[in-house]
């Protein structure tokens, strides 16, 4: 009986946390709390809306971001605006993959500096 429990538990683990499978469960258990990303001074967001076509943040989007916008050193350090909870269990392989690259950082510590929004150079979601 503890085999079969241990069994269905890793089962559920692993089925949670396929590709396909994984992005439809954040989608509906996460869609109306997107992960959000965001440099030092704002001027760059990002949200994760984990829709069907939408691709996860990624280091293409990034470095388009700073080939073209140029912002300066300190700013080009991407952070994600979400704490890791590891009793979301099908958020692992998001975890793994996505967010474990962005350090994390309080949007309380970011608003404060963010810089007006300016349509030529700036990647704003949010």
């Amino acid at each position: 009986m503890k085999w079969k429990t241990i069994l269905i538990i890793i089962t559920i683990l692993n089925i949670s946390n396929l590709p396909i499978i994984n992005k439809n469960i954040l989608l509906v258990a996460d869609g109306q709390n997107p992960f959000r990303y965001s440099n030092s001074n704002a001027s760059y967001t990002k949200e994760d809306t984990f829709g069907f076509k939408d691709l996860f943040i990624n280091d293409w989007s990034i470095n388009r971001f700073i080939e073209e916008a140029r912002p300066s050193k300190e700013n080009q350090q991407i952070f994600r605006l979400y704490k890791i909870n590891p009793l979301c269990f099908w958020r692992w392989s998001y975890y793994i993959s996505i967010s474990r690259k962005f350090p994390y950082k309080s949007w309380d510590e970011i608003e404060p500096k963010r810089v007006p929004f300016d349509a030529e150079n700036m990647w704003q979601e949010f």
